[in-house]
């Protein structure tokens, strides 16, 4: 058998198909047809029944999340499906019980976690980006924190904290010094940049930090932690939120940070203003605003984008900060954020 690492892009997914297949075997479904959809973070192939029934089955990429992150994401998406009205892509149980199965075959290296969800159906919501449907958005995300902040997690689920522009455990590569998320061992290598960009980033990270530093800890829940617009669907006017495998212990002003930042880089500083104060309505008419200001957060987000590029693509990194750093003036100037380069 040829080595994994050696087939072409078709022959891997031709053998991956055989696990997905196999996954398959494990569900109670009535002669399920599976369907190749997408290669991107995660492999993903659209499951038909005999009797019509629809669903997704979701390879995870070994290494992109943990087997615990996956089960917190199948805990919550049941318990929003069971005591909420937001429609959620349910988790269909394994014949087992099981969420998540961890699968593995000859010839595939490492372990692929597989999870079945219900279809989502409609369109995505980055196509009709209207202030009436961000009103709608607001509403959804009021309805997430809500139930995110009364619901106790069983066991099993994350104890993972997002508190920091750094939580997950990378190595911090921007910052002179190479600090790291705490409790991460030290970077090994710093990359280097002219001072005056060392010097700007390090201002943002001392601001970013503070800000996550000064959050009211009563206000930490389980949030969805990347519900941009293109992880929504819009089917017969309503909004169906999916992608929930970010689910982690989180901050309303860092979910909605997040989700406001992909809006911002979708449009642009006019309509941006728009479409925020839009959402704002939908989310008041359920719940208080955050006193916590998005806008550090989102700078965090930013920083983190350029930590990326530290680690896999360092020969790009000095043009990324250079690109950013007018964005990064002018929040220092006026705290706004301004939409950033491509």
């Amino acid at each position: 058998m040829k080595p994994y690492e050696d087939l072409s892009l078709t022959g891997k997914l031709r053998r991956l198909r055989g696990l997905a297949e196999a996954a398959l075997v494990n569900y109670d479904l009535r002669s399920p047809e599976i369907a190749y959809h997408g290669f991107a973070t995660n492999l993903f192939y659209r499951v038909t029944t005999a009797s019509g029934e629809r669903f997704m089955l979701r390879l995870a990429v070994p290494g992109w999340r943990t087997f615990e992150d996956l089960q917190s994401e199948a805990l919550w998406l049941n318990a929003l499906d069971r005591e909420t009205e937001i429609p959620v892509p349910g988790i269909v149980p394994a014949r087992s019980g099981e969420f998540v199965l961890p699968m593995c075959q000859p010839g595939i290296p490492n372990v692929w976690n597989t999870t079945l969800m219900r279809w989502v159906p409609g369109r995505l919501l980055g196509h009709c980006l209207t202030e009436h449907n961000l009103e709608k958005m607001g509403r959804l995300f009021a309805g997430l924190h809500h139930h995110g902040a009364a619901w106790i997690p069983p066991a099993g689920f994350t104890t993972r904290r997002f508190e920091h522009w750094l939580s997950r455990g990378e190595d911090n590569l921007i910052i002179d010094g190479g600090q790291s998320a705490p409790g991460v061992p030290p970077a090994t290598g710093v990359i280097a940049l002219p001072s005056r960009l060392r010097d700007i980033l390090e201002r943002m990270h001392r601001h970013v930090e503070s800000a996550y530093a000064a959050i009211d800890r009563s206000d930490l829940r389980v949030i969805h932690c990347d519900l941009w617009h293109d992880n929504v669907k819009l089917y017969q006017g309503v909004l169906h939120p999916f992608d929930f495998e970010d689910t982690v212990w989180g901050f309303r002003a860092h979910d909605i940070a997040m989700a406001m930042l992909d809006l911002l880089e979708a449009t642009d500083e006019m309509r941006y203003s728009e479409l925020l104060a839009a959402f704002r309505r939908g989310y008041q008419g359920h719940m208080a605003w955050s006193e916590d200001r998005i806008e550090p957060l989102q700078i965090g987000r930013l920083l983190w984008k350029i930590n990326w590029v530290a680690r896999h693509q360092p020969q790009w990194l000095v043009n990324m900060v250079e690109g950013h750093v007018p964005v990064f003036q002018q929040y220092e100037q006026t705290g706004r954020v301004v939409r950033p380069p491509a």
